[in-house]
């Protein structure tokens, strides 16, 4: 449910579900204050505070994965901060904001209620939650499919193509 880490320990493991947990949170508190009632930013503000501790220890234990597996530190460093990015730009969406919203909304209401020392727990619970409302349903307002869209391509057979080029009596043959 993220970026793969390959040869992670379990520990490493919860790490990187705590950290995509903190990032979904992190981009709805950012990009879902287009609905207030849904307190995206107030319950990610609170869970920062709750649960500092433990989303500390999860970046450090990120920080010294990326170390190990990396030849120099800079190379770590490098690693983990793609790691971030890819991390953060998952939750990225346009097509699917309003679903992403409402998740994020509903799993930052469970998160508040999460006692200290169980944010690892809550995360492993809830992340999946967060990334299928990621899924893109088109136009959310008026539910417009997308159009389907056929591309005219040349036909490939010897007859079709003389000294001169295509023949175009041959047409066309459509794809998609």
């Amino acid at each position: 449910m993220g970026v793969p880490l390959p040869g992670a320990t379990p520990a490493e493991e919860n790490a990187a579900i705590i950290w995509g947990m903190r990032s979904g949170l992190n981009v709805a508190a950012l990009q879902c204050g287009f609905e207030p009632t849904l307190r995206t930013l107030e319950n990610y503000n609170a869970l920062l505070n709750d649960h500092k501790d433990e989303m500390a220890k999860a970046f450090n234990t990120l920080t010294a994965y990326f170390k190990r597996t990396n030849k120099t530190p800079k190379a770590g460093q490098n690693a983990l901060d793609t790691f971030g990015t890819r991390t953060y730009s998952g939750y990225s969406t346009v097509k699917a904001q309003l679903n992403f919203c409402s998740a994020s909304g509903r799993v930052g209401r469970i998160g508040l209620f999460t006692p200290k020392g169980k944010f690892g727990t809550f995360a492993a619970e809830h992340l999946r939650e967060l990334r299928n409302a990621l899924v893109a349903k088109g136009d959310q307002q008026f539910r417009i499919p997308r159009p389907y869209f056929r591309v005219g391509l040349p036909r490939t057979s010897e007859s079709c193509w003389k000294k001169k080029g295509y023949l175009a009596s041959c047409g066309l043959e459509y794809v998609g």
